[in-house]
């Protein structure tokens, strides 16, 4: 899974592939963010846009979990709301264009290129459509001189990249996604959402959400995480560790980290434990996901019984 050309794949130290989700929630020395239309105004022609585009976002963001954990009993306002029509995440060009209509919903990508180098929020000047065409024109350049390239070649090979098949951990699900288990947690209006995560590394994630609405919230109550071997997985497979929010592995303090954001990297068939002060511990195990079977090759196979 490759990401922008800066970065072709991001990774933890151990090696692992997450998405760098949230990159706009990094710290800044300055309160606002750089795209905070406070600091910025974005231009009349765009205005419109800017507007219709973050009435979507909410949209979104009130429909990242899966519509059976939603209560009957919501509200008239909210139960006639409009449900978002989804793209799909068939390609990482899917995955990419939703991520930049987080970061830049005012400006609308030309070409591959663009989708690859907006797509990982690394753009933070003035936010107006000519500070952004500044910004992939210079990049542009810098790939040319670089791959010494023309403007087809380089975007030729940025389609090249977005066509792959995504397989991403750090996505929040979008309702209808396969593999999302809600399940509420004891003395508790929260619930735990598990939901998968890079298939190749055997990533799922956990986060939290309201238990009435469905939706994400960030660490509601004071807890600790455990993650350990299941009793499908080898004993070798990791010992027991506390397990920390994917954002701070990309530095994010855990007070910065976007509203509803927040997500945790678990593995397939991990038995993990919640602990809350005052409350009984909680433990369930992560699903396991069916892999392919190996290839076969032309040797001799000696049978041994999987369990004894």
């Amino acid at each position: 899974m490759s990401l922008p050309t800066a970065k072709r794949i991001s990774t933890t130290k151990n090696g692992k592939r997450h998405q760098p989700y949230d990159l706009k929630a990094r710290p800044t020395n300055n309160a606002s963010s750089p795209t905070d239309p406070s600091r910025h105004q974005a231009p009349r022609a765009v205005k419109g846009r800017v507007e219709s585009k973050a009435k979507r976002l909410k949209e979104i963001q009130d429909a990242l979990s899966d519509s059976s954990s939603r209560s009957p009993s919501t509200s008239t306002a909210s139960s006639t709301r409009s449900t978002p029509v989804w793209s799909p995440r068939e390609t990482v060009r899917d995955v990419y264009l939703e991520t930049i209509q987080q970061f830049y919903p005012y400006y609308t990508p030309k070409n591959d290129f663009e989708i690859l180098v907006l797509s990982g929020g690394q753009y933070e000047g003035v936010a107006s459509m000519e500070g952004i065409m500044q910004y992939v024109e210079k990049r542009m350049r810098s790939a040319m001189s670089a791959f010494r390239g023309s403007q087809e070649f380089i975007i030729q090979n940025a389609s090249k990249t977005l066509n792959m098949v995504p397989d991403i951990t750090g996505l929040k699900p979008r309702p209808g996604d396969f593999g999302v288990f809600i399940r509420p947690i004891p003395n508790s209006e929260y619930s735990l959402r598990l939901f998968p995560g890079c298939k190749a590394a055997s990533e799922y994630c956990l986060d939290f959400v309201l238990s009435a609405t469905g939706e994400p919230v960030n660490s509601p109550f004071e807890f600790n995480l455990f993650a350990g071997p299941g009793p499908s997985t080898p004993v070798g497979f990791a010992p027991t560790m506390g397990i920390e929010p994917l954002e701070c592995s990309f530095g994010i303090a855990r007070k910065d980290i976007r509203p509803g954001a927040e997500k945790f990297v678990l593995r397939d068939g991990q038995r993990c434990t919640l602990q809350r002060p005052g409350h009984k511990d909680v433990q369930f195990t992560v699903p396991m996901r069916h892999r392919p079977e190996p290839p076969r090759v032309d040797v001799d196979t000696i049978e041994l019984p999987e369990y004894v």
